[in-house]
């Protein structure tokens, strides 16, 4: 919260004197650090003056800096928790482990007949078996983390979309209105 206050406070104060030096209004001035600090460059909005010429690069280094850790720390934020959520995952499927030795433990007396010495081929099977169960196990976790994983892919792609559109749209407007004081 705080790199992204810190990022609209510093797009704000930048726009404010941007369109103070060069005597354009302040939404001007925001559509211009907005257009410089996202790299787009439509080059509608340049400066004249030579103080606003030289502070340009200052202004757009340190605006795709503050937009580069706000990244970084979304990003940093979402593989944490993807990481807790494996473990968690990896914790369930240790847990169904122990719960299938315990069970095997619980039956090998029953399975077996008294006095039977357990042959090798019997004791494969069985260690096959516990190898299949565990196998099924970890296709299961394999599974639920694909369905997690295209989740949080078609929600992060609608989240995409939807600031786009309304980004889209916030431009437009502000184009329609600059073009309309323009013809004023």
């Amino acid at each position: 919260m705080i790199q992204t206050t810190s990022f609209f406070i510093y797009t704000g104060i930048c726009a404010l004197i941007f369109s103070q030096v060069e005597q354009l209004t302040y939404l001007t001035g925001i559509y211009y650090l907005v257009v410089i600090t996202l790299t787009i460059g439509f080059g509608d909005v340049v400066p004249q003056t030579a103080v606003m010429k030289v502070f340009t690069f200052p202004f757009a280094i340190c605006g795709i800096t503050l937009l580069a850790i706000i990244v970084t720390s979304l990003v940093r934020l979402l593989s944490d928790r993807a990481r807790r959520s494996k473990l968690l995952v990896k914790k369930r499927l240790k847990g169904k482990i122990k719960e299938t030795k315990q069970r095997w433990r619980r039956l090998a007396p029953f399975l077996r007949n008294p006095g039977h010495k357990e042959s090798t081929e019997e004791k494969t099977q069985r260690k096959l078996s516990l190898q299949e169960e565990l196998h099924k196990l970890r296709q299961e976790d394999w599974e639920r983390e694909k369905r997690a994983n295209i989740r949080s892919m078609i929600s992060g792609v609608t989240v995409f979309f939807f600031f786009w559109f309304i980004g889209a749209l916030i431009f437009h407007y502000v184009e329609v209105l600059f073009v309309n004081l323009m013809a004023c």
